[in-house]
């Protein structure tokens, strides 16, 4: 049979409505419960990390300036012994854009839409270059960690210069700064 066409093909009408829906439904009911579960679950951690107290502001006369500060990403705040238990309590568990600028008197984590995290000197502990944090993972050195004392806690906070040449540079800045604080790098 050449030149001659077939006739397409017509798809059966949908003649059982009640299972679609109820499939439909259930399918609906799992991701609800879904998101339920994980709102929950970030609710008892927030719960379980009542004793972190707010980090302490930055000082008044300190303003963020672009112009000296390093634009990336801030990763988060986990406990130091462990790099999943992110800190979710006063926003710190909030990843996102961020300036960070080294100081003679600490670290200034200025976050774009949260309030800023402010690390004095004094509570600076160490820094070291990791490949990940609360499940975000980086190639090997691509993360910068800052260990810090967080009332009763010791914490890292997570940060990744935009540029690589920034970010090993910022590392370099930030581990000057640990001795004078009574650290160990």
């Amino acid at each position: 049979m050449t030149g001659a066409l077939l006739p397409l093909a017509e798809s059966a009408p949908v003649t059982q409505w009640g299972p679609r829906l109820l499939l439909t439904l259930a399918t609906l009911a799992i991701l609800g419960l879904a998101v339920w579960g994980m709102r929950r679950g970030w609710r008892a951690r927030g719960t379980r990390q009542a004793d972190v107290p707010t980090p302490p502001a930055p000082p008044t006369d300190l303003a963020p300036d672009p112009a000296v500060g390093v634009p990336g990403l801030y990763v988060a705040t986990t406990s130091a012994e462990d790099l999943l238990d992110r800190i979710v309590v006063h926003g710190l568990g909030h990843r996102g854009r961020a300036v960070l600028t080294v100081t003679d008197r600490g670290v200034l984590v200025d976050r774009v839409g949260e309030a800023p995290v402010w690390i004095p000197l004094a509570d600076l502990r160490g820094v070291r270059l990791g490949s990940g944090q609360a499940q975000k993972a980086f190639e090997a050195g691509g993360l910068i960690l800052v260990r810090w004392v967080l009332g009763p806690r010791e914490v890292e906070t997570g940060f990744r210069a935009d540029v690589p040449e920034q970010h090993i540079a910022t590392a370099t800045a930030l581990r000057a700064l640990v001795p004078t604080a009574g650290g160990t790098a």
